[in-house]
């Protein structure tokens, strides 16, 4: 009888280890595919951004031309934010789309929605703090994400944008790099497209026309559109349809 309870005791622990067992191999293989998903959709992305990156690919289906008044507004929270940046010393300059707006017209490009600025944030004496809060205090709202990039709203019936992207020259190699967590998550894309030699934002910096003012630029006029477009820094493209 003895004998008899300890087999079943025997198989009463076998099964339980059993049952243990096939409950970790269900979680890790449910981890395990969860983690092969996450790298498949980042390897996907990075290819999907480094195959679509183009200087105008994202204005598929825009407007051929931003109304005045809505653009006059754009220009007005342009030129309060290159104040602020002023009052506060930063490296700022011209980029992306603004920059292709200020070499070829001297304006926002007229199909436009946006500025776009960076900041050598190696240069910067105040925190990235203080410059927000400098922003808001002019009746703007303003946010730092941590892509790397303060974001700037006029709280007009427009909401303007101004985009102020901070680079750095992290690695101590001369080039500049884009901070925040997603230049982690997506190398491909901003280590090819939103890089670039220090030497072309080297104080003094160019200066260039837009808006009505004088305005910092990356040495060589087009010189940096290379680095940000590679594949079709040379062409005048418009939206789709324009």
């Amino acid at each position: 009888m003895i004998l008899f309870i300890n087999i079943g005791r025997i198989l009463s622990q076998q099964s339980a280890k059993r049952k243990i067992w096939h409950y970790v191999k269900m979680w890790f293989g449910a981890w395990w595919k969860i983690v092969l998903w996450i790298v498949w959709f980042l390897c996907q992305f990075n290819y999907f951004n480094y195959n679509w990156e183009q200087w105008y690919g994202y204005t598929k289906g825009a407007r051929c031309s931003v109304p005045e008044d809505e653009m006059e507004d754009l220009r007005n929270l342009g030129r309060t934010v290159q104040d602020v940046l002023e009052s506060a010393g930063v490296t700022y300059f011209l980029l992306y789309g603004s920059l292709w707006g200020a070499l070829r017209i001297g304006d926002i490009l007229p199909w436009d929605n946006d500025i776009d600025m960076g900041i050598n944030k190696d240069d910067m004496k105040v925190p990235i703090d203080d410059v927000v809060t400098a922003l808001q205090a002019k009746d703007l709202s303003a946010r730092y994400n941590t892509n790397g990039a303060i974001n700037v709203f006029s709280k007009s019936k427009f909401q303007s944008r101004v985009d102020i992207m901070l680079f750095s020259d992290w690695y101590s190699t001369g080039t500049m790099h884009r901070i925040g967590w997603e230049t982690y998550i997506f190398p491909l894309y901003y280590r090819t497209q939103h890089s670039f030699p220090y030497q072309l934002i080297k104080r003094p910096l160019d200066t260039i026309d837009f808006i009505g003012r004088k305005w910092p630029a990356p040495h060589g006029g087009k010189e940096i559109m290379k680095y940000h477009y590679p594949r079709d820094y040379w062409k005048e493209t418009k939206p789709e349809g324009c």
